[in-house]
C-alpha cells in the first residue's frame, strides 16, 4: 500500500499538533523550578517539626501520666456514688454529723435537685436552716471545710435576735458537694414520614 502527498501531509499535521499538544501539557502541568523548590522547603520544615514533637514523646508521657494521676487524685474528693439523690442524703448525714459535733440545731432541710451533669461532674446540693451562736457556726463552717470530700458553701444568710442575754443566729445555708456522673444526651427524635 502507497501513500500518497495528501495522507503524508495529514500525517505530518497530526503528528505536529500532537506534539504541540504534548508541549502544552508538558508546560501547564510539570511544576517549575521556583514552586518545586519551595514545596521542598516547606516539606522540609514540618518534616522537622514532627520530628521535634516526636523527640518530645517521652515528655509528653510524663505530662499525660501525672495529669491522670492528678485526676485520680482529685475524683477521691468527689462524694461516693452516682446517683444525685442517694449523694444528697449521704450529704444531709454528713452535715446532720457536724450540726451534732457543733451543736448547732437544723430546723429546716431541702434536697435541691440536681443540676445537670457537666464534664462528668454533677453538683448535689442541700438546703438547711439551722439555729446556733455564732460560736457554733465557726465550728460547723470549719467541719465543712476541714472535710474529706470536696463542699463548697454556695448562699450563705443570716438573721440575728437576742433572747435572755446571749445572740442566737439563724443561719441559712445551701451546701453543694459533686460527684462523678455520665453526661446524659437527648434522645433522638425518630423521623416522621
Amino acid at each position: 500500500m502507497k501513500v500518497t502527498a495528501r495522507e503524508k501531509k495529514i500525517i505530518a499535521a497530526g503528528a505536529i499538533l500532537a506534539v504541540a499538544v504534548l508541549i502544552y501539557y508538558a508546560a501547564t502541568l510539570l511544576p517549575n523550578g521556583d514552586d518545586l523548590a519551595r514545596t521542598v522547603d516547606l516539606k522540609k520544615k514540618m518534616l522537622l517539626k514532627q520530628r521535634e514533637s516526636l523527640s518530645r514523646e517521652e515528655t509528653y508521657q510524663v505530662r499525660l501520666e501525672n495529669s491522670r494521676k492528678h485526676l485520680k487524685q482529685g475524683m477521691t474528693r468527689l462524694l461516693p456514688g452516682d446517683n444525685p439523690n442517694v449523694a444528697g442524703a449521704e450529704l444531709h448525714k454528713v452535715l446532720k454529723e457536724f450540726a451534732d459535733q457543733s451543736a448547732v440545731e437544723i430546723t429546716q432541710k431541702n434536697i435541691l435537685p440536681a443540676k445537670k451533669p457537666e464534664n462528668g461532674i454533677q453538683k448535689v446540693s442541700v438546703r438547711i436552716e439551722t439555729t446556733c451562736t455564732p460560736e457554733q457556726l465557726v465550728q460547723f463552717l470549719a467541719a465543712i471545710e476541714n472535710y474529706e470530700k470536696f463542699l463548697s458553701i454556695e448562699e450563705f444568710t443570716v438573721a440575728g435576735i437576742r433572747s435572755q442575754r446571749r445572740y442566737e443566729i439563724r443561719p441559712s445555708l445551701t451546701i453543694s458537694g459533686y460527684i462523678a456522673a455520665q453526661e446524659t444526651k437527648p434522645a433522638e427524635k425518630a423521623a416522621t414520614g
